[in-house]
């Protein structure tokens, strides 16, 4: 009985890491296009997504807690990648 019990948890474990595995490749593939290679198009769009993402985030999380100031520093770092 307790040998059953193993083998479960232990089936269990190994089809969660398979479906992580699986997740990663499938997003490490879809998400291969460099900066550079994007369409001016493709690069409008993005920075438009982002900027109403940013409007989005700076409402839920205000300046003055810590949660808004890693918000902050962290959508200044995008903004910097993405303007160059």
């Amino acid at each position: 009985m307790r040998l059953i019990k193993n083998i479960k948890k232990q089936f269990l474990a190994l089809a969660v890491l398979g479906m992580i595995v699986i997740s990663l490749s499938g997003c490490t593939y879809a998400n291969n296009k460099n900066w550079d290679d994007l369409t001016a198009g493709e690069k409008e769009e993005l920075q438009q997504e982002f900027e109403s993402i940013k409007v989005e985030l700076e409402e839920d999380f205000p300046s003055d807690s810590v949660e808004g100031k890693f918000t902050s520093y962290i959508l200044d770092k995008v903004e910097e990648g993405i303007s160059d």
